[in-house]
C-alpha cells in the first residue's frame, strides 16, 4: 500500500508538461482574444438600412410628383450650403439624392424592390 502511495504523489502532476502548458496559454489567450471581440462588436452601432422610400418620407407606392415634392423639400433642408456646419450633411444630402434617382427612375425602382439594389441583382463573384 505504501508503494502505491509514493507512486501516486510522484505522478500526481505528470500531466504538467510543457505541451499541457504551451496548450493551456493559448487556449486561454484564445478566450481573452474572442471575448475581447465580442465586446468590440457588441459596442457598434447598427448599420443603418438604405431605405429610399422612408429617407424621403414617402409610401413605397408614391407617383413621381410626390416623389419630385418631397425630394426638392429635404433638398431644401439638408443642403451642404445652409448647413456649413454639419459635416453631416454632405452625407445626408448624397443619401435623399440616390433615394430621389431610385424612386424616380422605374427601372431602378422595380430593381429595388426586387433585389434590394438599384442596379439589379449581382452576379459576380465574391
Amino acid at each position: 500500500m505504501d508503494r502505491l502511495k509514493k507512486r501516486q504523489e510522484v505522478h500526481r502532476f505528470a500531466f504538467l508538461t510543457n505541451w499541457f502548458i504551451a496548450r493551456l496559454f493559448v487556449i486561454s489567450m484564445s478566450w481573452i482574444f474572442l471575448i475581447q471581440c465580442f465586446k468590440k462588436v457588441n459596442s457598434l452601432e447598427p448599420i443603418k438600412e438604405f431605405i429610399p422610400h422612408e429617407l424621403l418620407g414617402v409610401a413605397l407606392d408614391a407617383p413621381i410628383p410626390v416623389v419630385r415634392k418631397a425630394y426638392r423639400k429635404l433638398s431644401r433642408q439638408l443642403h451642404p450650403d445652409k448647413n456649413p456646419d454639419n459635416p453631416q450633411a454632405v452625407n445626408d444630402f448624397i443619401q435623399i439624392t440616390k433615394a430621389y434617382t431610385i424612386m424616380t427612375d422605374e427601372a431602378a425602382r422595380d430593381n429595388f424592390l426586387k433585389f434590394g439594389n438599384p442596379d439589379g441583382q449581382y452576379r459576380g463573384n465574391f
